[in-house]
């Protein structure tokens, strides 16, 4: 299991039912909760109280939760769920005794009258990992650095780190990822056809697309 300073340190179990008894939640999620989620602990707390970094403009607190899962295949949606529905920023430990995977909700606060106060934009999980493999840096001199840090170093390779700052660089590469769905759903359709005309068309359009990629993107 990641090993986080003791001064971090909470160990409070949480109930399920503090999840969403109080919420509004459809049969299905309950379902989750009850199906695939064993156990839910509240680890750790950062927060500049707790560690050695400056108050943040958009983060203040990031809470850890342990959730010990009863099969890998958890839908990653009760997590946003939960995210939905926390007043502060939240990483999840998944576990299933032997190997651990990380899931961090890249969220925003929520305008208007939702009833929630943060979005949910974004969701990016690290590998199953072996306990002693996983990891999950503790980086950065304020609340704003410490997460936008840890959101890329689980999301790895699904995050470009170019532009100015972690919402501008997730906006690019959803924009990147989706171009490249669209070439691979192309490059499918292509191999199908058989009309040669469509089958031009198809390849030139594939041709536009991939020169958008490297154009924009450098892919």
């Amino acid at each position: 299991m990641i090993e986080f300073p003791i001064t971090t340190s909470v160990g409070k179990t949480v109930p399920k039912t503090a999840f969403y008894k109080h919420l509004e939640v459809n049969a299905r999620m309950k379902r989750i909760f009850v199906n695939d989620v064993e156990r839910i602990v509240w680890a750790n707390k950062f927060a500049p109280t707790t560690l050695n970094v400056s108050d943040g403009k958009f983060v203040h607190e990031i809470t850890v939760f342990n959730v010990l899962v009863k099969n890998k295949d958890c839908p990653s949606d009760i997590f946003v769920f939960i995210d939905k529905n926390i007043p502060r920023h939240t990483v999840f430990i998944l576990t299933d005794e032997t190997e651990c995977s990380v899931v961090i909700n890249y969220k925003e606060e929520a305008q208007g009258t939702t009833g929630q106060p943060y979005k949910v934009t974004n969701t990016y999980q690290s590998p199953w990992m072996h306990l002693s493999e996983i990891s999950l840096p503790i980086e950065g001199n304020t609340m704003d650095a410490l997460y936008e840090n840890m959101v890329r170093h689980v999301a790895g390779v699904h995050i470009i780190d170019k532009a100015a700052s972690l919402k501008e660089d997730i906006e690019v590469s959803e924009k990147q990822e989706q171009l490249r769905k669209e070439i691979a759903a192309l490059k499918k359709k292509l191999a199908l056809e058989r009309q040669p005309t469509k089958k031009f068309a198809l390849h030139k359009k594939l041709k536009e697309l991939e020169k958008q990629l490297k154009t924009d993107y450098n892919g």
